[in-house]
C-alpha cells in the first residue's frame, strides 16, 4: 500500500556530511522530499517526507533512524477557532496549498500537506495561527 509519512530528523555532528537522504533513497527505491533543513556542523535538522511502498517506507525509517534521531510529525499547523475570522490572508502565503478557502467561504487547513514554514504564522492579523516549533 502507497503511504505518505512526515518526518523531523536531528542529525549529530559525526554523521552531517554522511549522504545519508541519498544512500535512504537508493537502499529502499522510495521517494524523500527534504521539505526544509538546516545543516550547521554541530547538528543538522530536516523535515523530510517520505513516499512509497509502506514497508519500504517504515525501511528507510529504520535506515535513518541509525544515523539520527527520528519523530513522526503527527500535526504542524493549529489555529485557534475564536481568534480566525477567516480573512484569507494566511491563503496566499501558503507555499504548499495547505490552506484554502472552502466552499462558504471559510478557511480551511489541511494538516497533512502543512510543511511548518510559518508564512501563515507571520501574515495573520488576528495571531490565530500556531505552528509546532521545528
Amino acid at each position: 500500500m502507497l503511504m505518505k509519512k512526515r518526518i523531523y530528523l536531528w542529525v549529530p555532528s559525526e554523521n552531517v556530511h554522511k549522504p545519508i537522504i541519498s544512500n535512504a533513497i537508493l537502499n529502499t527505491k522510495i521517494n524523500i522530499n527534504i521539505l526544509k533543513a538546516k545543516i550547521e556542523p554541530q547538528e543538522a535538522f530536516l523535515i523530510l517526507e517520505l513516499n512509497g511502498d509502506e514497508d519500504k517506507v517504515n525501511e528507510a525509517i529504520e535506515y535513518l533512524s541509525k544515523y539520527g534521531e527520528i519523530e513522526e510529525i503527527s500535526k504542524v499547523i493549529k489555529r485557534d477557532e475564536e481568534k480566525c475570522v477567516d480573512c484569507g490572508a494566511c491563503i496566499t502565503m501558503c507555499p504548499v496549498e495547505a490552506i484554502k478557502m472552502d466552499d462558504d467561504f471559510s478557511v480551511v487547513f489541511d494538516e497533512n500537506e502543512c510543511i511548518g514554514c510559518k508564512s501563515c504564522v507571520k501574515v495573520c492579523p488576528f495571531k490565530a495561527i500556531e505552528v509546532d516549533d521545528i
